[in-house]
């Protein structure tokens, strides 16, 4: 089952269960030929709901999927994915949905979790229903990548018109932009041009 909203951009998926938190992401316009954002529309959100829970699904990471998203939970959604990528990538990563103050912390702090002894140790699970619970898996999906030092290496592109998430393989984690040919290209040819009218 493909990751809908990242293989858009012919990205390749991240490993494991990043690939959730890639493509939620992902359903976001990206900024110089933006496709549309999978999340304007309740149409268009159960769809992507419903694929992405089954890639996750197929791949060992949900036991169960969300009641049909209604357009509270919608918005709810939209909200979170901007908080989320504010959390990561830092308020001025791209061209996000504002938030009013204050109301990041409000957001993120709706996440719930649980802590489960199983095999000799204890593990946090997500808690909650519905988008409550997608958006705790999430961030604990994040909260582990951070501890094993892994959630470095999920960025946003470095281009000012691009917020697209991709994956960074290189072995020294230096990657900036989600394609090189095309964001890479159009910021080198932008600073050239201002270093021309600089120099005139």
């Amino acid at each position: 089952m493909a990751w809908s909203a990242t293989e858009r951009y012919g990205l390749d998926v991240a490993p494991g269960e990043f690939a959730l938190v890639q493509d939620f992401l992902n359903t976001i316009a990206e900024g110089s030929t933006p496709p549309p954002d999978l999340l304007a529309t309740l149409d268009s959100a159960r769809s992507w709901a419903m694929s992405a829970l089954e890639a996750w699904g197929v791949s060992g990471g949900w036991p169960h999927g969300l009641p049909e998203l209604d357009e509270a939970s919608r918005k709810h959604l939209v909200k979170f994915r901007t908080a989320l990528f504010i959390s990561l990538f830092g308020a001025d990563a791209g061209d996000v949905e504002e938030l009013r103050t204050g109301e990041l912390d409000r957001v993120l702090g709706r996440a719930r979790w649980t802590a489960r002894a199983a095999g000799g140790h204890v593990e946090l699970v997500p808690a909650g229903v519905g988008w409550q619970h997608f958006a705790s898996s999430l961030l604990l999906i994040c909260y582990r990548g951070h501890i094993a030092g892994e959630l470095k290496r999920l960025k946003t592109c470095r281009s000012r018109q691009c917020n697209v998430v991709f994956f960074d393989r290189s072995p020294n984690n230096s990657a900036i932009w989600h394609d090189v040919r095309v964001c890479g290209n159009r910021e080198n040819v932008r600073a050239y041009r201002q270093r021309v009218k600089a120099g005139s």
